[in-house]
């Protein structure tokens, strides 16, 4: 006779609806310990070894009093090795108290015992400058040792900022806050950008912060089609946060200390700046600006010259998924900072629902989120206008932009240019040449009327 069926000591309803009974015999006084648990049915369950004490090899040795070493938190080990582990270097973080950067003198390592972890192999496929440790870090950017540390680390209420806030206005209302670096830690991210970001490996369709693109060059893939589809990502710089930041150059290549000492030098807090009134430096909080509540992680400032190098390389993954569907669309991508536009034949206008819908699938998947009332589809009854350019037949400023500088200009021509500065533009006279400018890059024909009407100001 054969073994008994899973369900022969039980009602037939539990054994139907998947009530099992207790491998253990039900007992709440039964000692579970010794006898390890399988919800299998008897017929199928293979001769269980009794549980036993895990040998004191798994268990992290007692840690040694006052040896500057550290062994708690290798729990996950364990798994790895059945021997003892080894006690792990203490990397804690000095103090130099004289400049106010409290244990941050041993970030990265030195020149006797760099970082153990930075790939060289990896950075050189890149292209990128091997850091080993601070001291190749300071050499790098033109500093010494002891500023990189003063620059990495987070200012606290007794030390100076390295950033001031800005406000400024919004189109959309309201205002946004900009975070300019202070003059010697702008000139060590200018050193970074120029020998580290700008070598970063970047998607063919970005057209963003590059040398040889520019706003003309990403709406110049886009005219004359049929529908165009542009999408603004939401918070663009505030996503890229000190983790992402240094996470992405740890994946690149680079040790942990180095890593975060990056990091650190290209992210800040939004509380972390200073707010100047008159001739005193005061706190971010004095602006009582909604986004310092809101955005308290160190991040990737708008105003610092890395920010938008580091941002276009951290998501050449989304760019590469994003041209990847846009392929399978049968049309055109390209990104200009946060605006990612789309365009192609009558085959996409059909179908642009369903791609609205994997490109918010897409972004979400890298972090980022839509900003959905920025979503446009433009067909081509109507003006399809890319990064403020207009693409229908070819590529021209709008109307309504030329209209209103030529009004500021004939106003000026006829009232004086005194009175016409209505935003309180610094230079004024430079704004508008600047202004000219850009109206001659996009459109020749309507920027060289509004030249002709320029020259015709006493100023």
């Amino acid at each position: 006779m054969g073994p008994p069926l899973p369900g022969a000591n039980m009602g037939f309803f539990d054994w139907l609806f998947g009530k099992k009974k207790d491998p253990y015999g039900g007992s709440l006084k039964k000692n579970y310990a010794d006898k390890a648990y399988n919800d299998q049915p008897a017929r199928y369950q293979s001769p269980q070894k009794p549980y036993t004490q895990p040998p004191q090899a798994y268990g992290a040795a007692p840690r040694p009093a006052a040896t500057g070493e550290r062994n708690t938190g290798l729990h996950f080990r364990k798994g790895r090795s059945t021997q003892p582990l080894e006690p792990v270097k203490d990397q804690t973080i000095t103090s130099s108290a004289r400049r106010g950067t409290a244990n941050l003198a041993h970030l990265g390592g030195t020149r006797e015992a760099p970082d153990p972890h930075t790939d060289a192999v990896k950075l050189r496929s890149h292209g990128l400058p091997e850091i080993a440790h601070l001291d190749d870090l300071a050499a790098l950017t033109g500093a010494t040792r002891n500023e990189i540390i003063w620059l990495a680390s987070r200012p606290n209420w007794q030390s100076l900022s390295h950033y001031s806030l800005r406000q400024i206005a919004k189109k959309s209302g309201g205002t946004r806050l900009l975070m300019a670096p202070m003059p010697r830690l702008k000139a060590v991210q200018r050193a970074l950008h120029a020998k580290l970001v700008s070598r970063l490996p970047v998607h063919e369709a970005a057209h963003g912060f590059r040398k040889g693109r520019d706003a003309l060059s990403s709406a110049t893939a886009h005219v004359g089609k049929d529908v165009v589809i542009s999408v603004d990502i939401e918070d663009f710089f505030p996503s890229f946060t000190f983790r992402r930041v240094s996470g992405y150059l740890r994946n690149m290549g680079y040790g942990r200390g180095v890593s975060v000492a990056l990091a650190n030098l290209m992210t800040a807090r939004l509380s972390d700046g200073s707010v100047k009134e008159g001739n005193q430096w005061k706190s971010a909080h004095s602006l009582r600006h909604p986004d310092l509540a809101k955005r308290y992680h160190p991040e990737l400032p708008q105003g610092a010259p890395t920010s938008p190098g580091m941002a276009n390389a951290i998501v050449l993954r989304m760019d590469k998924r994003l041209h990847a569907l846009a392929q399978k669309f049968g049309a055109e991508y390209t990104r200009y900072a946060d605006d990612l536009t789309f365009s192609g034949n009558e085959e996409l206008a059909k179908g642009a629902g369903h791609l609205l819908q994997l490109i918010r699938q897409i972004v979400r998947t890298e972090g980022l989120r839509l900003n959905e009332k920025k979503t446009r589809i433009m067909r081509k009854g109507r003006q399809q206008r890319v990064t403020g350019v207009v693409v229908n037949e070819k590529t021209n400023v709008s109307r309504r932009d030329y209209d209103t500088l030529k009004a500021i200009l004939h106003n000026c021509i006829k009232h004086g240019p005194v009175g016409q500065n209505r935003e309180n533009v610094p230079d004024f006279r430079e704004h508008l040449r600047g202004r000219i400018a850009h109206f001659m890059h996009i459109g020749p024909e309507r920027g060289r009327k509004l030249m002709r009407m320029f020259e015709q100001i006493k100023w």
